[in-house]
């Protein structure tokens, strides 16, 4: 016979006995409730590895076929990769290289824009995005060649076409000039023509033909778009040259114009004809507007660290609101004796010099003409 105290004893096992059991079930069950989670979680990887692959195969396929290069710099600037259009435009062999110095070899030359220039003369537009901080970044490039050549075709037709409409009313503005000149240079062979007045009809001849020297001078200008031959221009060199083109106008007119000084070291990239032909457009069109005894200054502005402003101001009776954004189109002028291609010559130059030309005035007041131009990077 079991005592009180084994009894108690044996209450006490067959109750953890039976809690040992209910655990060990709950466990099983949990255990069986994680297998069947771990196989949902394992389909629903194979299938998210499956998209995964489906997205990755679609992306591998658009970057084969995609007409632009796409390049991937690492965070030391090496290309790590690069799809076929890269690899046809940069060489196999710039793959794990250096970026710049494939930048280098490949283009002759790169913009602050991102537009590059190979030794065969073909154009690439270079943009890009950072991947992350540490990791690098994505460039794409895209062969715009035959875009630049299609502009400036039609760029082309324009002029052509404009030429082609100024015809008629350059016909009557060159007529007048040069009928003029004719019949005072006719009169100087007259025997009764004394010395102060053949004076005054050579003087009146010479003003006639420069009037048509202008006139065909502004016609080539703006055939040929604006710019010829492109070097390194230093804005000093520029202006100074600028100086001596409109000194005999100032004369003529007892105008006066101030040039003032320039910081040594600004250089643009141009042709050195064409933009002083444009600043000469701009002052000579300032003293004409203004008539004797004119006040013209020419100033440079630096814009950022990247672009200038090439000032003319005058204190003349200024433009109407509603003119502003006529003054540059070919053929429009306000002056009886104007052609209306002088201030289009100026833009067409700008625009050739990827830059632009711009205009304050208040009626009144005066006028403020500039050219905003791109520095060269030191």
């Amino acid at each position: 016979m079991l005592n009180e105290v084994e009894k108690s004893r044996l209450a006490e096992l067959e109750q953890a006995f039976e809690l040992f059991n209910e655990t060990s079930l709950q466990l099983t069950h949990a255990y069986e409730a994680l297998q069947h989670q771990v196989a949902e979680l394992q389909l629903q990887l194979a299938r998210s590895d499956q998209e995964k692959r489906k997205v990755a195969d679609r992306l591998s396929r658009l970057l084969t076929l995609l007409p632009a290069g796409v390049i991937v710099l690492n965070a030391q600037d090496q290309i790590v990769e690069m799809n076929p259009s890269a690899e046809a435009i940069l060489g196999a062999d710039a793959l794990h290289r250096s970026w710049e110095i494939v930048l280098r070899n490949v283009f002759l030359s790169a913009t602050d824009a991102g537009e590059l220039t190979t030794h065969d003369e073909r154009i690439f537009q270079l943009s890009e995005t950072p991947l992350d901080e540490a990791l690098g970044r994505i460039l794409l490039i895209q062969d715009v060649t035959s875009a630049r050549h299609l502009q400036e075709h039609i760029n082309r037709h324009q002029r052509l076409s404009s030429m082609g409409e100024m015809a008629a009313s350059l016909a009557h503005q060159i007529r007048t000039p040069l009928s003029s000149a004719l019949l005072y240079v006719s009169q100087m062979n007259s025997d009764q023509l004394d010395e102060a007045k053949r004076t005054k009809f050579v003087d009146k001849a010479l003003h006639s033909l420069r009037h048509l020297e202008g006139l065909v001078k502004d016609m080539l200008q703006y055939a040929k778009g604006g710019k010829g031959s492109e070097k390194r221009i230093e804005l000093r060199e520029l202006l100074a040259l600028t100086e001596q083109s409109v000194e005999t106008q100032a004369k003529m007119t007892q105008s006066e114009v101030v040039f003032e000084s320039v910081l040594p070291g600004l250089t643009i990239n141009g042709d050195l004809d064409g933009l002083v032909t444009a600043l000469q457009n701009l002052i000579v069109n300032a003293m004409d507007v203004v008539g004797k005894q004119a006040s013209v200054q020419v100033s440079v502005h630096k814009i950022a660290d990247d672009k200038i402003d090439i000032v003319v101001s005058d204190r003349g009776p200024g433009i109407e609101p509603e003119r502003l954004e006529k003054v540059f189109e070919p053929f429009y002028t306000s002056r009886a004796k104007g052609t209306g291609l002088g201030l289009a010559v100026v833009r067409a130059i700008a625009e050739a010099h990827n830059g632009h030309v711009w205009v304050k005035s208040i009626p009144g007041y005066g006028s403020k003409f500039g050219i905003r131009l791109p520095l060269v990077q030191s």
